[in-house]
């Protein structure tokens, strides 16, 4: 084991590093390289679902380069447990690394918790529905209330922004929190989150599942879940996720269901449908971390196939 070495370092620089200033209250803590075998993942974790194949690039990257980023853990019984960096730290395992740095805070549960769904959402790497669970777990850690508490605030505040009348008080102080929460977070607003992500806590249960595994995208799942008959949602999702069918030709599809034509079990063109899974396979992997992950001649092969395929659609 790598000697740890010990140094001071207060919460604004922890936190301010993955969140932002949150404040002065100084904690102690230090940066050690710690044995893979003490560290414990947090079940609370937003982050449920961790893509095989970016999971096996970055553990690639790490047995090149090593964990160029700090994980932060904090001491749990006799080991540690992860508060941000969780990905990092199944990679480095995959590797084959014994130890990893981190940095050690001492924190409470309601700090550990803010920093794992925050950390999470500024590097929006969440699936939807893991950002809105994100979302709302923040909010009843910051606010102190129950999940039924805060989506019936959000409503509030939702019919309050449009002028209409709201059967619920708002507490002025709560409203001030909710609000600071959804300016810190950055990527959407109350108007937005109530109407376009609040209603996925009434997916079945299928779509949630294949959002969180990759396999369909939000935009998409959004247009199955509106299919009522649940057999003819359930094979739409099927062939969706099959073919790689585009938005547009799932919604050609619900079309032709609610006008009572037979469009399901494999009537689009085999060669076509090839062809949709192949560029939904490519469109995948090919993003900007798993490009940045690859060595010397990986990437160079890269570029050639690209640029091999551009010729080739260009003609």
């Amino acid at each position: 084991m790598a000697r740890k070495r010990q140094q001071e370092i207060d919460r604004a620089a922890v936190f301010e590093a993955i969140l932002g200033d949150l404040g002065e209250e100084p904690i102690e803590s230090g940066s050690a390289g710690l044995p893979l075998s003490s560290v414990r993942f947090n079940e609370q974790q937003p982050r449920k679902y961790f893509d095989p194949v970016s999971l096996d690039d970055l553990a690639h990257s790490i047995r090149q380069k090593g964990v160029l980023e700090p994980i932060i853990v904090r001491r749990a019984g006799e080991g540690f447990e992860v508060v941000a960096g969780e990905r990092r730290t199944r990679a480095a395992k995959l590797a084959g690394l014994e130890e990893i740095p981190a940095i050690v805070v001492d924190i409470d549960d309601r700090e550990a918790l803010e920093i794992a769904i925050t950390e999470n959402l500024q590097r929006e790497d969440l699936n939807a529905v893991e950002e809105t669970e994100a979302v709302l777990g923040l909010l009843e850690v910051t606010l102190g209330v129950p999940r039924k508490s805060v989506i019936s605030l959000l409503q509030a505040l939702y019919a309050e922004e449009r002028g209409r009348a709201s059967s619920r008080k708002i507490d002025a102080a709560h409203r001030e929190e909710a609000l600071a929460v959804f300016r810190r977070v950055g990527r959407f607003g109350v108007a937005s989150f109530v109407s376009n992500r609040l209603p996925i806590l009434d997916f079945p249960n299928e779509l949630l599942d294949a959002i969180r595994s990759g396999e369909l995208e939000f935009t998409k799942a959004q247009a199955i879940a509106r299919v009522a008959d649940k057999d003819d949602r359930r094979q739409l999702l099927k062939e969706a996720v099959e073919q790689h069918l585009t938005l547009s030709q799932i919604r050609r599809r619900i079309t032709d269901l609610r006008k009572g034509n037979n469009v399901m079990a494999g009537t689009a063109d085999p060669s076509t449908d090839e062809t949709q899974r192949l560029v939904g396979t490519t469109k995948r992997l090919l993003n900007r971390r798993r490009l940045a992950a690859l060595d010397g001649e990986r990437s160079k092969r890269v570029n050639e196939l690209l640029r091999e395929l551009q010729e080739l659609l260009s003609e």
